[in-house]
C-alpha cells in the first residue's frame, strides 16, 4: 500500500510548500468524510491539522487554559497527556474508574471557581485498556453540560475496536464543547505525524494561529500521503486487517493470562485498543518485578507511572509482541513473581 501511494504521489505532487494554517483543505475534507463514519459530522472549518494528537493536547493546554486551571483526568492515564498539562503549569485531579469508566461524580465536589477542563480516553482506554459504556457516556456529558466543564476528548483508539464501536462523545455534543483528538499514528504510522483537533471554529481558528506561529504547519507530505490512504480506500482496507490481527493478539493474551496468573492478578477484557491492565492480588513492588524482568529481556511499564498513587499494576501490550513472543514472556514472568 506504502509503495502504490508514494509512487501515485510521485507523479502527481508539482509543488511542496507550506499548507494553509488548519492544514490541506483535501486532508480536512478526507477526515471530515472519515469521521462522519463514527458519527462526528463537521466541516472542514471544525479540523485543524497537527503533528501527532499529542501537539493537539500541547496547543489546548497552552492556548486555551490558563496557569492554575485544573484538569481532571482518569486515574491513572495516559504518561504522556499528564506530562503536557503539568509542563504548562496546569494542576491534574485524577478521577478513579471502575469497568464502566471514569466516576464522573466524584468531580462534582473537587469543581472550583477557578477554570476546569474534563480529559478522558473513554475507548480502549491507555493504559487499562477499559471502554466507557454507552450509558455512563450520556450521563458525563449531562454532568458536564450541567456544570458548563468542557471536555477534551482523545479518541485515538476510537477506530480500534474489534467488534462492536461505543459511540464518541463528540458525537453526541450538541453545544461544541467536546474538543476531539484524533490520529493516524495508532492504526497506520506514528511516524508520519499527522494528528487533527476537532472543535468549533473560533477554537480551531485560535489554536490553528499558535500552531502557525510553532512550525508553518504538519509536513504537507504526511498531509498528502494520509488524504491518499483515506481517499484510496486502502486505509479502511488495512484497518480491517489490522483490526483482526490484534484481536487474534488479545485473545491469545487472554488465554496466556488464564494459564499464568490465574488467582494471582486480576485483569480486565480489553473490546479493542494495545493493552491489558493487570493487577497482583498480592502486595509486591513494581519496581522490584521490573528489574527482575529488564534482566530477563522483558520490558513492563509498571503501573506507578500513569496514576496518582502507588499500586500493584502493569500495563501490558499484545499489540507490539507476536502471539509468540506474549507466551514466552508471560511463563518468565510467571516464574519470576
Amino acid at each position: 500500500m506504502w509503495s502504490e501511494i508514494m509512487q501515485k504521489l510521485s507523479t502527481e505532487i508539482t509543488s511542496l510548500g507550506y499548507a494553509e494554517p488548519l492544514g490541506l483543505l483535501e486532508l480536512r475534507e478526507a477526515i471530515a468524510k472519515h469521521m462522519q463514519k463514527l458519527g462526528i459530522n463537521v466541516g472542514v472549518k471544525n479540523i485543524l491539522i497537527t503533528s501527532g494528537a499529542l501537539q493537539a493536547l500541547q496547543l489546548i493546554a497552552s492556548c486555551l487554559l490558563e496557569d492554575g486551571s485544573t484538569v481532571f483526568t482518569e486515574a491513572p492515564s495516559y504518561l504522556k497527556s499528564l506530562q503536557t498539562f503539568q509542563s504548562m503549569g496546569l494542576n491534574l485531579d485524577g478521577i478513579p474508574m471502575d469497568s464502566e469508566g471514569m466516576e464522573y461524580w466524584r468531580i462534582e465536589k473537587r469543581l472550583k471557581n477557578n477554570e476546569s477542563v474534563l480529559y478522558t480516553i473513554p475507548t480502549n482506554h491507555n493504559p487499562t485498556g477499559i471502554t466507557m459504556s454507552d450509558f455512563r457516556r450520556h450521563e458525563l456529558m449531562e454532568f458536564c453540560v450541567k456544570n458548563r466543564l468542557p471536555i477534551i476528548e482523545d479518541g485515538v483508539y476510537q477506530e480500534l475496536c474489534f467488534d462492536e464501536q461505543p459511540t464518541a462523545l463528540k458525537a453526541m455534543d450538541k453545544n461544541g464543547m467536546v474538543m476531539y483528538l484524533g490520529s493516524a499514528s495508532k492504526a497506520l504510522a506514528p511516524g508520519l505525524r499527522i494528528g487533527w483537533v476537532i472543535a468549533s471554529e473560533p477554537v480551531i481558528q485560535r489554536l490553528g494561529d499558535t500552531k502557525m506561529q510553532m512550525d508553518y504547519g504538519a509536513s504537507s507530505l504526511s498531509q498528502l500521503v494520509f488524504a491518499e490512504f483515506l481517499n484510496s480506500g486502502l486505509y479502511d482496507e488495512y484497518l480491517v486487517n489490522l483490526k483482526k490481527e490484534l484481536k487474534k493478539r488479545r485473545d491469545n493474551a487472554l488465554k496466556v493470562l488464564e494459564d499464568n496468573f490465574q488467582g494471582i492478578a486480576t485483569w480486565n477484557r480489553p473490546i479493542g485498543g494495545f493493552y491489558i491492565w493487570l493487577t497482583f492480588k498480592d502486595d509486591i513492588e513494581a519496581e522490584d518485578l521490573f528489574e527482575k524482568a529488564l534482566n530477563e529481556g522483558i520490558l513492563l511499564n509498571t503501573g506507578d507511572i500513569y496514576d496518582f498513587k502507588k499500586n500493584r499494576s502493569i500495563r501490558l501490550s499484545f499489540a507490539y509482541t507476536t502471539c509468540k513472543e506474549f507466551s514466552a514472556a508471560m511463563g518468565k514472568l510467571r516464574k519470576l513473581f
